[in-house]
C-alpha cells in the first residue's frame, strides 16, 4: 500500500481518521506528529514500555506543549504491547499537571491492549483535575472526541 493511498505525503506518518500527520519527533518507543488541520499532537506509543521508556517519551510530549502551545492530543497507546512500569513508578512521574501547566486543554487517552497500561490511564484519568481528560477504547472515536474542541 502507498503513503498517497493512506492519504499522506513523503514524511508524514499513519494517519487518524481522514487527518493527515506530520511527524515531529521520533523515538524508539513514541512517534510523535501533529494534526494540521485540527491543530493537536498526536502521540503513538509503541511495543513494550519501562519507566525510563515513558519518561523519556511524555518529556518530549511535554517539552513539544510547551514549545508549541498545543492545547490538544491524541495519546495513543493501541500499538503499546507491554506496560512494564510499577504503580510507584507510575504514580511519582507527575506528567499531566505538567502538560495541563504548559496550556493543555484536552486529552483523548485511547486505551492500551495490556491490562498494566490501562490500570495506568485510569489511575492517571481518575487522579486528574480539568482540564478535560476522557479515555477511549479506540482511535477513531477519540479522535472524533478532539474535533469538537
Amino acid at each position: 500500500m502507498s503513503l498517497s493511498s493512506l492519504g499522506l505525503a513523503a514524511g508524514q506518518t499513519r494517519a487518524t481518521p481522514a487527518s493527515p500527520l506530520q511527524l515531529i519527533q521520533e523515538l524508539p518507543q513514541l512517534q510523535l506528529s501533529h494534526n494540521a488541520a485540527h491543530n493537536w499532537l498526536y502521540a503513538d506509543w509503541r511495543g513494550r514500555q519501562t519507566a525510563a521508556t515513558v519518561l523519556e517519551g511524555a518529556e518530549l510530549i511535554v517539552a513539544t506543549v510547551a514549545a508549541g502551545k498545543y492545547n490538544k492530543l491524541l495519546n495513543d497507546n493501541t500499538r503499546l504491547t507491554i506496560m512494564d512500569v510499577t504503580a510507584a513508578e507510575w504514580r511519582s512521574m507527575h506528567v499531566l499537571p505538567r502538560l495541563f501547566a504548559c496550556g493543555l486543554q484536552y486529552l483523548a487517552w485511547v486505551y492500551s491492549p495490556d491490562p498494566q497500561g490501562r490500570l495506568h490511564t485510569d489511575y492517571s484519568v481518575d487522579h486528574s483535575s480539568w482540564p478535560l481528560v476522557l479515555t477511549f477504547e479506540e482511535c477513531s472515536m477519540a479522535a472524533e472526541w478532539l474535533r469538537q474542541y
